[in-house]
């Protein structure tokens, strides 16, 4: 998704910071990873926000999926009539002296039933004007919506913004 933008990754022992803000998340993830390693550096977070629990799961969505799975989280939505949800991928990127956030959003619905277990939330996750779960897509097909592509082209123009602003 960052091509041709040259970056390596780096995995870090890092303990993802909780709660239901995911702005918040991102900024604490990526000032601890910082402070690890010391160089400029970006991490993502991708949240569930159902709009019939006033946007819970929120920044908690991997926390809850891994608790409950995709039966679970489909019986805590049995009784639901509202199904609207929104996903966002936040990337936070410090560079010494800032840190900035870019954002990409999908809005849709959550699936009634499960027609495949794979993956993770997104297997329920529905796209405006699709009838198909996000995991069931065909990779490009889902790239083209997806909110970590919005989200990453909005971090690779600000890189290119900057790089040029040095030369």
């Amino acid at each position: 998704m960052l091509a041709p933008l040259d970056f390596k990754p780096v995995e870090l022992p890092l303990r993802e910071p909780q709660g239901d803000n995911q702005e918040e998340i991102v900024r604490s993830k990526v000032l601890i990873a910082f402070s690890m390693k010391r160089a400029p550096l970006f991490v993502d977070h991708t949240g569930l926000f159902v709009e019939a629990w006033n946007d819970f799961p929120g920044g908690l969505s991997r926390e809850l999926w891994d608790k409950l799975g995709a039966e679970g989280f489909l019986r805590l939505l049995a009784c639901e009539n509202n199904r609207q949800a929104l996903a966002r991928t936040l990337i936070g990127y410090c560079d010494a002296y800032k840190i900035y956030i870019f954002e990409g959003q999908l809005r849709g619905i959550l699936a009634r039933e499960l027609k495949d277990s794979g993956g993770g939330w997104d297997a329920l996750f529905i796209p405006g004007g699709h009838t198909t779960p996000l995991a069931g897509m065909e990779p490009e097909d889902r790239l083209e919506m997806c909110m970590r592509w919005q989200a990453a082209e909005k971090f690779k123009a600000f890189v290119r913004y900057r790089v040029g602003e040095r030369r």
